[in-house]
């Protein structure tokens, strides 16, 4: 009879014991769940992109929420299309993938061979205090065949960054949105000139030797004053510092550097561009415009950070594996 209420009692306290596991696991799935939700929204609302396309039709949007309602506030007239500045981006594209990636799990990235490589983004017509204008000529083609002179070029330094978009999207996407702005220029009123004065400026302000100038590589931290202050020693004008916020890791890393030009290509300040955007913060040195915390270390990665989704599955897996192994043991021994 004692026998017997022993087995009776330890089978209750296994059932019970099974129970507290099942809720400790389904704890586990909601946290996972949970946090792969939050790191998906760095610093904004995260929409889901089906390709570069998509994801960069929002490259005048900022990733912090902070100046919404003026963002709001700031409207394009779609019969307006004068414009005052050219805005030339270059992008870190280890920032550009991991942002990317953290879309959707099912992006992939193609990343240039070479280290420290920066690429270009887009050349982009702007208003000053305004959004675009953009997509000028609604009427207007994409022909890829008038690139052929500079694919090879545009290939290495200007290249879509996803890795399942076919070859010409996101020339296409920029040409059409911003090249038909730019082409009330003579100078860039066609797709080859619109696309050979971006390759030209890489080539003459590329990021990556102005940083590396001042000392400033991969895998460092800088704040934002830094950086601005590596650019304007060499080019004699305030850029645009652009980052993206992780706000589970709480890091903010380098994604985007933009500088600006006059209709006559001579570089101007970046000063009114965009309210919202960049945000003009005065420090005892100057200005900088940025969406970047003024006194945080901004990261410059070296490499794509490993997704917030894969390191909970790290953690959450052998938690789980352990509670059933327990499980078995107890069984086990019966």
């Amino acid at each position: 009879m004692g026998q017997t209420r022993t087995l009776w009692a330890t089978f209750g306290v296994l059932l019970l014991a099974t129970q507290w596991l099942d809720v400790i696991s389904a704890t586990i799935d909601r946290s996972f769940e949970e946090s792969y939700e939050d790191i998906t929204k760095p610093a904004r609302k995260i929409d889901q992109y089906q390709n570069m396309d998509e994801f960069f039709s929002n490259e005048f949007i900022p990733f912090s929420n902070e100046n919404s309602e003026e963002e709001n506030s700031i409207e394009q007239d779609d019969e307006d299309y004068d414009w005052d500045i050219l805005i030339f981006t270059q992008q870190w594209p280890v920032t550009t993938c991991y942002h990317w990636r953290e879309e959707d799990s099912t992006h992939a990235c193609i990343l240039p061979e070479k280290k420290e490589f920066w690429t270009i983004h887009g050349v982009w017509p702007t208003k000053l205090g305004h959004m675009g204008p953009s997509f000028c000529n609604k009427s207007a083609d994409f022909d890829l065949d008038q690139l052929d002179k500079i694919m090879a070029n545009l290939k290495t330094y200007w290249p879509t960054i996803d890795g399942q978009q076919k070859l010409g999207g996101f020339w296409k996407h920029e040409w059409l949105k911003h090249g038909t702005c730019a082409a009330s220029l003579e100078v860039l009123d066609n797709e080859l000139k619109y696309f050979t004065q971006g390759l030209a400026w890489r080539e003459q302000y590329l990021m990556s030797n102005i940083l590396g100038n001042a000392g400033i590589h991969p895998d460092s931290n800088n704040t934002v004053v830094a950086l601005q202050t590596a650019i304007v020693k060499t080019l004699g004008k305030n850029p645009s510092i652009h980052c993206i916020y992780d706000n589970k890791r709480d890091v903010s890393y380098l994604e985007e550097i933009r500088i600006c030009f006059n209709k006559q290509f001579e570089l101007i300040d970046c000063d009114g561009v965009i309210p919202g955007d960049a945000v003009a913060i005065n420090y005892p040195g100057g200005t900088v415009n940025t969406n970047c915390h003024i006194s945080k270390p901004i990261h410059y990665p070296s490499n794509v950070p490993p997704l917030m989704r894969e390191q909970e599955e790290k953690w959450k897996f052998p938690v789980v594996n352990t509670f059933k192994l327990l499980q078995f043991i107890m069984w086990f021994t019966l």
